[in-house]
């Protein structure tokens, strides 16, 4: 004989009855009082918090034709009736399986059919996230001028899901998680009148496996209650749901803070070889972090729930010393990554082994933090330049470094090869006291820094200060092409299309600006180079990578020059007296350009009336591939 489910046989009857929801079924009530009843309804929220049974009450509620002031009564024709699920006057539609046009059709067609025994028909959508396209248009007109005798209640968990058009056309009530406490009372009641013997550390289990859902609780208190104990206990009920023993989470948390990696990875073993679902293990793990991390902080008054012995074992752990706040923090953030990885992992526990082994090497110590750091992009300082003291040394003495790119060689354009040697070389540095540091009295901590600066200065390498323009009068145009190189090494990290345009474009003339400015003018190959380098964003771009490299505020303008080219290129007798580099490269490019003419893609343009008009080859550094 089949029996009647917990979550069916405790379903709320009367808005007394849906617990933790009071901003929902007050607002219900005063409305069913005051006689403005709404057309259309949207109940959205977590599964199991009481969605289709307030949508029930209501029905009861405002069709209820007994003599009492808070509606339903239930014992009233009408309210038996739709309590038994007999009623003609609910119609209940499950959008998953009548998602269709079609069906939104037929409900429009019999909306205006009059209420068999009630006064108001009541129709409940239950998912009805579901409904296509189509049959969401089929319901507009009807959901928002109804018949007067018709209400809609709609219920989803996805409300994103639901057109705007359907949203504002109903009330909407958003139903909340409910709370652990209110389903340890409800379970408490459950039980009480079922005569099932439950422990109170095991409704709190249960509770919280619930995750605020009214029906996940009482399905779990249901499939416990047959499993064939006198009493239902903490440790039934973590075998029963596939969790494993609170001591077996404990030895591996304290492995974690102590660093102790291979008892750890035996934990984990464990409890994968004993059947322990991973999903639910991992759950297990974040509620122990969790509650360790309560206890740093303080907020121990929220974790009764763990039981006297439990929670003395865990203060325990968290006053040794080699507990870390800020590993337990780590720690939580590295296991719940490990929550996105079980599912395509091809080993359940080897997530579960990563986030153990990851969070024990940086709980080790703050050692472990530095070679990291410098891994994310900080270079180790390269032989015979000046090392930056640290944060000690900071504190008792100011200290700039100042980096120093030496000038590049003179002329127009370095050879192809040379950009790249000047940035893959380390950058030197400088050590400069602040003049009012060193006119202080010094101090034991000031003494030390002294020293490691005295230390450094026998280290490094003086490097030729580059000319400042600040110190001239005016900035020629020959020094802004000295530093051309370097700008386009700026560009280049900002942008490559960008830096693929100045392959066309050089400095040909250089003014004061005013306050300290100067304007460069770009000469420009062609009207097309001209007008991409002139867009306001590219042109910007350009101002604040010359304004780096030169060290003074830039203008930049564009225009076609004529002979531009020749200076791209300069011409082996110029008077910048070019070095053997500078042939070499100069010869490698003819080859390369003697190739590209002999090519046979070159000669079959050629052959069916193609004309050359230039060519130019482009190194892999200059166009930033």
């Amino acid at each position: 004989m089949a029996t009647q489910a917990l979550y069916n046989k405790w379903r709320a009857q009367t808005f007394d009855q849906v617990l933790g929801q009071e901003h929902i079924t007050r607002t219900l009530r005063n409305q069913i009082k005051a006689g403005r009843i709404g057309h259309a309804y949207l109940f959205t929220g977590l599964r199991g918090t009481g969605k289709t049974s307030t949508a029930r009450i209501l029905a009861k509620a405002v069709n209820c034709v007994g003599d009492v002031a808070e509606p339903p009564c239930n014992a009233c024709p009408i309210c038996r009736s739709i309590t038994q699920s007999a009623s003609l006057d609910l119609i209940e539609i499950d959008a998953a399986s009548n998602r269709g046009i079609d069906e939104i059709r037929d409900l429009r067609d019999r909306v205006h059919f009059v209420p068999h025994q009630c006064r108001y028909k009541v129709y409940v959508i239950d998912e009805v996230h579901m409904l296509t396209t189509e049959a969401f248009n089929a319901l507009l007109k009807t959901l928002e001028e109804p018949p007067p005798h018709v209400i809609f209640v709609l219920c989803t968990t996805e409300p994103h899901r639901l057109p705007d058009t359907i949203l504002s056309r109903c009330q909407r009530f958003d139903f909340r998680r409910i709370s652990v406490e209110t389903l340890v009372h409800k379970l408490r009641l459950i039980s009480k009148e079922e005569g099932i013997a439950v422990a109170p550390d095991a409704l709190e289990f249960i509770a919280r496996r619930a995750t605020g859902s009214f029906r996940d609780a009482e399905s779990l208190l249901d499939q416990l209650a047959v499993y064939g104990a006198d009493e239902i206990t903490l440790d039934l009920v973590q075998r029963a749901l596939g969790s494993v023993s609170w001591a077996l989470v404990c030895r591996l948390v304290e492995a974690l803070v102590r660093g102790d990696i291979p008892t750890g990875l035996r934990a984990i073993n464990q409890a994968m070889d004993a059947g322990a679902e991973p999903r639910q293990f991992l759950s297990d793990i974040l509620d122990h972090l969790r509650a360790l991390l309560y206890l740093g902080v303080g907020g121990d008054e929220s974790l009764e729930y763990l039981g006297v012995e439990s929670l003395a074992a865990m203060r325990a752990l968290a006053s040794r010393d080699g507990f870390s706040l800020g590993a337990i923090v780590r720690a939580i953030r590295l296991f719940n990554e490990a929550g996105q990885g079980l599912r395509g992992a091809a080993r359940p526990q080897l997530p579960l082994e990563l986030a153990l082994v990851e969070s024990a090497l940086v709980a080790d110590g703050d050692a472990a933090q530095a070679p990291s750091s410098r891994s994310r992009g900080q270079p180790e300082p390269a032989v015979g330049a000046a090392v930056a003291p640290g944060p000690a040394a900071a504190r008792g003495a100011s200290e700039a470094v100042v980096e120093v790119t030496p000038a590049p060689p003179a002329g127009n354009r370095p050879p192809v090869g040379a950009l790249t040697a000047e940035a893959k070389a380390p950058p030197r540095a400088i050590s400069a006291e602040p003049p009012a540091r060193a006119a202080s009295a010094p101090t034991p901590e000031s003494e030390t820094a002294q020293a490691n600066r005295e230390m450094v200065a026998e280290h490094t390498v003086e490097a030729p200060t580059p000319e400042e323009p600040a110190a001239r009068q005016e900035i020629s145009l020959e020094w802004v092409r000295n530093h051309w190189p370097l700008f386009l090494l700026k560009v280049n990290l900002r942008s490559k299309q960008v830096r693929a345009l100045l392959n066309s474009a050089y400095p040909v003339s250089v003014r004061s600006h005013g306050g300290g400015a100067i304007g460069i003018t770009l000469g420009c190959e062609a009207s097309f180079h001209r007008d991409m380098l002139s867009d306001d964003k590219r042109r910007t771009l350009l101002e604040e990578a010359l304004s780096e490299a030169l060290g003074v505020p830039c203008h930049v303008e564009c225009a076609v020059q004529a002979g531009v080219q020749g200076l791209l290129r300069p011409s082996a007798g110029s008077p910048e007296g070019p070095s053997a580099d500078m042939f070499d490269a100069e010869r490698t490019a003819r080859q390369s350009e003697q190739e590209l003419l002999s090519h046979p893609i070159v000669k079959e343009l050629q052959r069916r009336g193609g004309r050359i008009t230039s060519v130019r080859v482009y190194d892999q550094d200059e166009t930033g591939g």
